[in-house]
């Protein structure tokens, strides 16, 4: 059994772990570790891998996978937590979402794949890690003659400054996550759908 900041790092026996994983299990271990507050949530969490984005305009973004089980408890201390690391990865976005899996279909199409594990229900528990603690409150989908898809995301105008700063970080991160171009926008009265 790991001890110190390993334990807050969960892979393989395969895998070893990157700098960047080090880097960011010891910043959550001295979070657990010096911070009265968040302690006692922190103490049975880890996370399973971390990867760094290139946003651009020179800036990057750090993205945390915890494990699924895991997602609501760090939801509980979510705006803390991020503030913390984000003061420790000092000019970095940090994001955290949960490690999920696409299954695939199989060769005669006779087992059924969970409803959770499909490719549309990934992408869009994806995005709503990502937007986290803002939610979706429309989409709209644009079918462009050259056979690309364009798909706009559209969030309550009441809670723009809680996503404002990291829109874009949003966006790359989900492209580079999926394959997949996002664009975001608001709604002022998602029940009238006026758009801003």
């Amino acid at each position: 059994m790991a001890t110190g900041p390993r334990k807050k790092l969960r892979k393989s026996a395969r895998k070893s772990a990157t700098p960047l994983e080090d880097e960011v299990a010891q910043a959550i271990y001295d979070l657990e570790v010096n911070n009265k507050s968040l302690k006692p949530v922190l103490q049975p969490l880890y996370v399973n891998t971390a990867k760094e984005v290139d946003i651009g305009h020179g800036k990057r973004a750090v993205v945390i996978f915890s494990p699924l089980r895991f997602l609501k408890k760090f939801h509980r201390i979510h705006k803390q937590l991020i503030a913390e690391l984000e003061k420790k990865f000092s000019g970095k976005q940090v994001l955290l979402i949960g490690q999920r899996k696409i299954a695939r279909q199989g060769k005669h199409n006779k087992h059924k794949i969970p409803r959770t594990r499909t490719v549309v229900s990934v992408r869009e528990c994806l995005l709503a890690d990502l937007l986290y603690p803002v939610d979706v409150v429309g989409r709209r989908w644009r079918h462009k003659t050259d056979g690309s898809k364009q798909t706009k995301i559209f969030l309550d105008a009441r809670e723009k400054d809680k996503v404002e700063g990291k829109i874009d970080a949003i966006s790359v991160v989900f492209k580079k996550l999926t394959g997949a171009d996002v664009s975001f926008g608001y709604m002022t009265n998602p029940l009238l759908q006026q758009f801003q």
